[in-house]
């Protein structure tokens, strides 16, 4: 099984991802939405990086997210994205599509998944698998009923 993921980001372009990545020797792992302070999840993702030896002396962990607001370019701790497992489709062709934040309406083919963290939307007879992450890799599950 394969998770697809966008190239670009969701703040971001394939090129500023890029150089965003070798300027942290970072590993891009797609946008995702993170839990705001008071533990809901919030509804715009961030462009999500995996870093393998963080500086953990300044309070670093292994996910940082970056962002847009207006004409600023924020960061954050984006270890909240992968606290808890998703629920993707699994597709044809061993393709697994998610739903990263609300109203992220995911389609391929006859398949489609919405509602990222906060429920889950799934049209026609699916297939779910349990997407989790570990070590800056994700982790595909079938679920069984």
């Amino acid at each position: 099984m394969y998770l697809e993921t966008p190239k670009d980001g969701f703040h971001f372009t394939e090129q500023q991802i890029a150089k965003i990545a070798a300027l942290r020797q970072a590993t891009y792992m797609g946008y995702w939405c993170t839990k705001a302070p008071r533990g809901h999840w919030n509804e715009q993702p961030v462009d999500v990086f995996y870093v393998e030896q963080p500086d953990r002396t300044k309070g670093h962990t292994n996910y940082f997210g970056m962002f847009r607001r207006q004409d600023d370019v924020l960061i954050c701790d984006a270890s909240s994205a992968f606290s808890e497992p998703m629920t993707g489709v699994l597709c044809e062709d061993d393709v697994v599509i998610v739903s990263r934040y609300r109203h992220d309406y995911v389609t391929r083919g006859p398949y489609m998944i919405d509602g990222g963290r906060d429920y889950v939307r799934s049209g026609g007879a699916v297939s779910y698998v349990s997407v989790t992450v570990r070590g800056g890799e994700f982790v595909l599950t079938a679920q069984t009923e």
